[in-house]
């Protein structure tokens, strides 16, 4: 949508927007920047407000907006993960294309936690975002307009290894339901080509995660390459678009896959899995039923001691969190939140700023099915060498 295009009452909500949130850190400030969250809710106010801060919440706890000086992806990542950006199309969206048939999903999730692998992704659709604002004459169509990307999704390779590896499928919804909450109108279009039957099942799964408008926005084509190649002319001219899909682009050497924008992904070798059976000496061990949650109690007698944990799952992913007790509540202190322990250890510390009880939680509440068995070291120890106090369970 074009600023332009607004009528009377949809500029008198933009004014509005732009008030009622003018007290959130924004990555971007301008106009065009708040369309996205009023076009994403239908210039609903109380919807878009609540939808932007949400996501600034989101941004500051993952510190999202120094990802890409920050995060520096393992290997197996830059090699496995096969996602990239080639060019630009007809309407001057950043495309980027996933060959997601082709990724060994479950050796990548084997190799790196699930946290790192979304870490991976978000980093990409960031620099999607900042080389689209530094190359405006060629991502966007009007200095006034919304910049967006088009996807090329390929299937080709996709089959029921990548929807009966559960903790795949976990990512990926995961994945769907994080840039549908925090990049409102990043698409412009979605092309799945080379989907074989079985990716109705998938899309089955990812639609109620789905907002309708992203919905719209998606083709989805079989492996008639005459049919998805002509739609994808319609959309590209030939020069912006890989050979392998029916264009003209290449690799300086002539290759038509342009592995040198998106690698080709590929089998995992078992040279990059994390450890499988971490070590259980000198840990204690307690079983999160399915349904269920447990908690553990520490008592902290003084501020400034640090409070260290290291656990794995036998079984699966668990979700963590520690809280403080004060004022008759629970005290959010280390947020909520699935770890995938079952990879490799969790590891971390924090500094009590608080003497009294923390409360250390292994909550298995959204696993229908499965228990969890959790083994565990957890200390309390003064902030100088060697000092411990009495409480500490190992």
């Amino acid at each position: 949508m074009d600023l332009s295009q607004l009528n009377d009452d949809q500029r008198a909500t933009l004014k509005q927007f732009r008030e009622a949130v003018k007290d959130c850190k924004l990555p971007d400030s301008d106009d065009v920047y708040l369309l996205r969250w009023l076009v994403a809710r239908d210039f609903d106010l109380a919807k878009s407000e609540k939808m932007l801060r949400n996501s600034m919440e989101w941004r500051q706890k993952n510190r999202i907006d120094t990802i890409i000086e920050d995060w520096k992806a393992p290997e197996v990542l830059t090699k496995y993960c096969a996602v990239g950006h080639t060019s630009a199309d007809k309407y001057k969206s950043y495309t980027v294309v996933v060959r997601y048939g082709a990724m060994d999903l479950k050796g990548l999730l084997l190799s790196v936690k699930k946290k790192g692998y979304l870490t991976h992704v978000t980093k990409i659709v960031e620099q999607c975002i900042v080389e689209a604002r530094n190359n405006p004459a060629r991502f966007t169509s009007s200095p006034t307009t919304i910049s967006q990307a088009a996807l090329i999704l390929d299937m080709a390779g996709f089959s029921m290894r990548h929807i009966t590896y559960k903790p795949a499928l976990d990512t990926a919804m995961q994945m769907l339901q994080m840039n549908e909450a925090n990049y409102p109108e990043f698409l412009r279009r979605v092309f799945v080509i080379n989907a074989p039957k079985i990716f109705s099942i998938l899309y089955s799964l990812a639609k109620p995660f789905m907002h309708e408008k992203t919905r719209n926005k998606v083709q989805i084509y079989s492996h008639d390459a005459d049919q998805w190649k002509a739609a994808l002319l319609e959309d590209f001219d030939p020069q912006e678009l890989p050979a392998c899909f029916g264009g003209t682009l290449t690799d300086p050497d002539g290759n038509p896959n342009c592995i040198t924008m998106v690698n080709m992904g590929g089998e995992v070798p078992k040279s990059y899995y994390l450890m499988s059976k971490p070590d259980t000496t000198n840990k204690n061990c307690v079983s999160v039923s399915n349904g269920s949650k447990e908690q553990l109690e520490f008592q902290v007698t003084q501020t400034g001691f640090i409070l260290k944990w290291d656990f794995h799952s036998e079984e699966g992913d668990i979700a963590f969190a520690i809280y403080r007790k004060g004022d008759g509540q629970m005290i959010p202190v280390v947020p909520h939140e699935r770890v995938d322990c079952h990879v490799s250890p969790e590891e971390g510390e924090i500094c009590c700023d608080y003497a009294g009880v923390y409360i250390v939680e292994f909550d298995n509440s959204f696993s229908y099915f499965r228990s969890k068995k959790i083994w565990y070291s957890i200390s309390i120890q003064s902030a100088k060498p060697d000092g411990y106090q009495n409480g500490s369970r190992q």
